[in-house]
C-alpha cells in the first residue's frame, strides 16, 4: 500500500481497499484495515514511518476487505477498535457475511475464502454518530447506509473517507452490478453526499479508487447507475417471474458475465434488494404459486 498525505492531519493508504489515517498531536486513528493480516502489516509500518501513536481503529462497515486486517492492528497495537452497531457483530463473527450471501443456510465452500470471511476482531466500542474523540483525535462520522446495513463514514483532518458510501466510475464499470443490501437506503445516501462538497473539506476517500476534490459528481453519477439498475430488474419481470430468471435477464441486458458463485452470491443480494426497493414503492408484488416464490410488475 502507498501512503499518500492530503492535508497536514490526514493521510490514506492506497491499495485494493483504501485505509484511511487522522492524525492529531502525534496520535493517529485508523480507518479501516484492509483485506488481511499482510495488509495490516504495510498499514502498520507506515504509521511506524510516520512516529505517531495508533490509538484507535475506526471500521467503516463489516465486509471483509474492510475490516480482514483488524484483529492483526489490534493485536500488535492494543488499538481499541470501534465499529457501527450491527456492522461490530459481524466482525466479531465474520461468519454472518457468507451465512447472509447464502439465504442464512450454511455455506457453500466458494463463499468461504478470504474476500468475504475475514478473521474475527473483537470490537471495544460502538461507534457513535456525530463528533467524537477516539483516544485524543477528532473525528465526525455520518450514517450512509445502503451497500451495507449500518455503514458510517468519517471525516477529520479536513478529509472525508466515504467508504463504499460511493464507487468510483472504474470500480462501478468493473462490477457492473456494484453490491448492494438497501437500493432505498443506498440512493438516499448517495443524495446525501452531494451535500458534502462545499463544506471546507480537502478530499474525499473512497473504499476503492484514488482520492477525488469533490464526490457530488461521483455520488450523482452513482445514483443515476443505481436507479438504471433497478428499472432493469423491474423491466426483467416482463420475462422472468423467479429471482434466478430475474438475475439472468437484468445481467444479461446490462453486460454482465458471471462466472463464479461468489459474483453470483453478490449480484444475487443487489438484485433483491432492487426487488425490495420496488415492493416498497408499490411497483412491484409478490405472491407464491404453486411452491415458488414469484414477482410480477403489478402489485398484489
Amino acid at each position: 500500500m502507498d501512503l499518500i498525505p492530503l492535508t497536514p492531519s490526514a493521510y490514506y493508504l492506497r491499495g485494493g481497499a483504501n485505509a484511511g489515517l487522522i492524525v492529531q498531536d502525534g496520535r493517529a486513528v485508523l480507518v479501516d484495515t484492509g483485506l488481511d493480516k499482510d495488509t495490516a502489516k504495510q498499514i502498520l509500518r507506515h504509521i511506524e514511518r510516520l512516529k505517531v501513536t495508533l490509538t484507535g481503529v475506526v471500521l467503516t462497515h463489516a465486509h471483509a476487505d474492510h475490516f480482514g486486517g483488524a484483529a492483526t492492528v489490534r493485536a500488535r497495537t492494543g488499538a481499541p477498535v470501534y465499529a457501527p452497531a450491527l456492522e461490530a457483530a459481524v466482525v466479531a463473527n465474520p461468519i454472518l457475511e457468507p451465512i447472509y450471501l447464502y439465504g442464512g443456510a450454511a455455506p457453500i465452500i466458494d463463499l468461504l475464502g478470504k474476500f468475504l470471511l475475514a478473521e474475527a476482531c473483537p470490537v471495544d466500542h460502538l461507534l457513535e454518530l456525530g463528533d467524537t474523540d477516539i483516544g485524543g483525535v477528532r473525528v465526525t462520522t455520518l450514517r450512509a447506509p445502503g451497500h451495507a446495513p449500518n455503514q458510517m463514514i468519517v471525516a477529520g483532518g479536513d478529509v472525508w473517507f466515504v467508504a463504499d458510501a460511493v464507487f468510483s466510475p472504474a470500480v462501478a464499470a468493473k462490477h457492473v452490478i456494484p453490491f448492494y443490501h438497501n437500493v432505498t437506503e443506498a440512493l438516499t445516501t448517495l443524495e446525501a453526499l452531494t451535500e458534502l462538497d462545499g463544506g471546507g473539506y480537502v478530499a474525499f476517500v473512497p473504499g476503492h479508487g484514488p482520492a477525488v476534490p469533490e464526490i457530488g459528481p461521483w455520488a450523482r453519477e452513482n445514483r443515476s447507475r443505481l436507479l438504471e439498475i433497478r428499472a432493469a430488474v423491474q423491466a426483467a419481470l416482463e420475462q422472468a417471474t423467479d429471482v434466478a430468471g430475474i438475475l439472468k435477464v437484468t445481467a444479461d441486458r446490462l453486460g454482465l458475465a458471471i462466472n463464479t458463485p461468489v459474483t453470483y452470491s453478490l449480484t444475487q443480494t443487489t438484485i433483491l434488494a432492487c426487488l425490495s426497493s420496488l415492493q416498497e414503492a408499490g411497483q412491484v408484488g409478490v405472491r407464491v404459486v404453486e411452491n415458488r416464490l414469484l414477482w410480477s410488475r403489478s402489485p398484489v
